[in-house]
């Protein structure tokens, strides 16, 4: 028996990579911007190296246990899941940043994106064939 469950190393090494992968964005973006790029193109393409990067470590780290196939359709399903937390993220920003200081307003954009992107990967885009088939005779 583990001491600790599995979902809650599995939230851990989530919070890992999505670590880690901000720290390749920062220096990607900041490397960029040493290099003449502007700000707001650099922190994007920094978002999209980074999204790579965290697809590849996502289906080997945080989902790893799990069989499942590396194909197109996951890839894109990753990306599209990517997208919409940077959506949420900014959404949210946007909603609560006039009445809380820019840090809060932030920090509230980066948690509900994360969650999203979570539950998102957890439930379709890292689920293997078993799970998605119990997961529609439950439905059923």
């Amino acid at each position: 028996m583990a001491i600790v469950p599995d979902y809650h190393l599995r939230v851990v090494r989530f919070l890992l990579v999505g670590g880690f992968c901000f720290g390749v964005q920062y220096l990607a973006m900041t490397a960029m911007a040493s290099a003449g790029v502007p700000w707001t193109p650099a922190d994007a393409i920094g978002f999209l190296l980074s999204a790579q990067l965290n697809f590849v470590l996502s289906s080997k780290f945080t989902w790893g246990d799990r069989r499942f196939p590396l194909t197109v359709r996951r890839w894109s399903g990753y990306n599209g899941t990517a997208l919409l937390s940077l959506a949420v993220n900014t959404g949210v920003f946007a909603l609560v940043h006039p009445y809380l200081p820019t840090v809060i307003s932030a920090a509230t954009g980066v948690l509900i994106g994360t969650i999203v992107t979570y539950l998102i990967c957890d439930k379709f885009v890292f689920a293997t064939r078993e799970k998605a088939r119990e997961k529609a005779e439950a439905l059923a």
